[in-house]
């Protein structure tokens, strides 16, 4: 076998070169490596020298590895492969060309490989999906939350429209309208400055957190039915989740649910639990005259229909691209609909039992304990 010092003038190039030798055996060994591979791989010349990749890489690492050479001695022709290997304590990957030096028998007698490590290339192009993934979903929140304002400006509007009817009267009526005005301005400026916390939160990559389920009902039933006409039942849970996803996709199902209702006093029921591995599955069920044609292919087949509005599809989108599921259907006898919705998270602590008496909030809502 050649010695490494035959090889010294490899050490002059800026890049891993290494030598495999065919033995006797017919196995190829390494029989040098530069300077600089050695440098790369933070080894001692003696983990290569007579040895397979069998021997030097770990497991699969060195079995992708060494097929890989063999390839190439029974080939007999220049290769060029990509894989995975570890590196000073991390992996990294390398595309790597072999060789051939042959005999005058045409017998492969030894490869010289020479590599290039793809790794900060690839890490380069997957800082640039990120970037773009994350652009695009600031966008999508974006969208969403503008949507969402729409609801609490229409419910100004009414109200404003009923206070003209008597402006000259204080009565206890024009009271209760201003406090609702109020509740609004302030739930609203709350959505914005939640939209704007999770694109920040978002950004570092850790969008969760604790919160009680009842209580972000509550809050988007300020906004939604500030004069607390329709009775609407939770669930008593705390939950870990993603808050703003969660707030979106339940405002966009109860402003449905209240919409298109068709009520003057919807009755809506809300019960969270965990669902499978991971993720939290949220139902929504209602007395109201069920969903349209088209909104039932958004939420079921993400068939995007104009007559549907744009605020479902997103939400269909903002859920599947977080590996959840949204579906909807309608009651055989018409005494409803209910709409199903999940998304990664699970229920902190315990929950109260099944048996223990319903609460009900300062808004004359009850909580119905399930999360189980």
């Amino acid at each position: 076998m050649t010695s490494q010092h035959s090889y010294r003038d490899f050490n002059l190039v800026s890049a891993p070169v290494f030598v495999l030798h065919i033995d006797d055996a017919g196995e190829p060994v390494y029989a040098a490596v530069n300077d600089f591979a050695l440098r790369k791989s933070a080894r001692p010349l003696s983990d290569y020298l007579g040895r397979t990749a069998l021997d030097v890489y770990p497991q699969a690492y060195g079995r992708r590895a060494y097929a890989c050479h063999c390839s190439a001695r029974d080939s007999g022709k220049v290769s060029t492969y990509q894989l995975d290997l570890p590196v000073a304590g991390i992996t990294r990957s390398f595309r790597t060309t072999l060789c051939p030096d042959m005999d005058r028998d045409g017998k492969v007698t030894r490869l010289v490989g020479y590599s290039t490590d793809l790794t900060t290339e690839q890490n380069a192009q997957d800082a640039e999906v990120q970037f773009k993934t994350l652009a695009a979903e600031m966008e999508q929140f974006i969208a969403l939350a503008a949507h969402d304002l729409r609801a609490p400006m229409r419910q100004i509007s009414a109200i404003t429209a009923l206070l003209r009817e008597e402006p000259d009267e204080k009565s206890t009526s024009t009271t209760e309208l201003l406090d609702a005005l109020n509740r609004i301005a302030t739930k609203t400026m709350d959505l914005v400055s939640e939209v704007l916390q999770h694109v920040e939160v978002a950004s570092e990559g850790n969008p969760e957190t604790v919160f009680s389920f009842p209580a972000l009902c509550q809050t988007i039933l300020e906004t939604l039915d500030p004069t607390h006409i329709h009775d609407v039942t939770t669930s008593v849970a705390t939950i870990s989740t993603d808050r703003t996803v969660m707030q979106i996709a339940l405002h966009n199902m109860i402003e449905n649910a209240l919409k298109h209702g068709q009520r003057d006093r919807m009755k809506i029921r809300i019960d969270i639990r965990q669902g499978r591995t991971g993720m939290l599955e949220v139902t929504l069920t209602d007395n109201g005259k069920g969903f349209s044609h088209d909104a039932l292919k958004v939420m079921n087949h993400s068939q995007f229909r104009a007559e549907s509005g744009y605020g479902l599809f997103a939400v269909k989108r903002l859920i599947s691209a977080r590996g959840g599921t949204l579906a909807a259907q309608n009651r055989p006898d018409q005494s409803g609909a209910e709409a199903r919705f999940s998304v990664p998270g699970f229920c902190v602590g315990q929950s109260p039992k099944s048996g223990d008496a319903p609460s009900a909030d300062q808004r004359g809502r009850t909580n119905r304990p399930r999360c189980a």
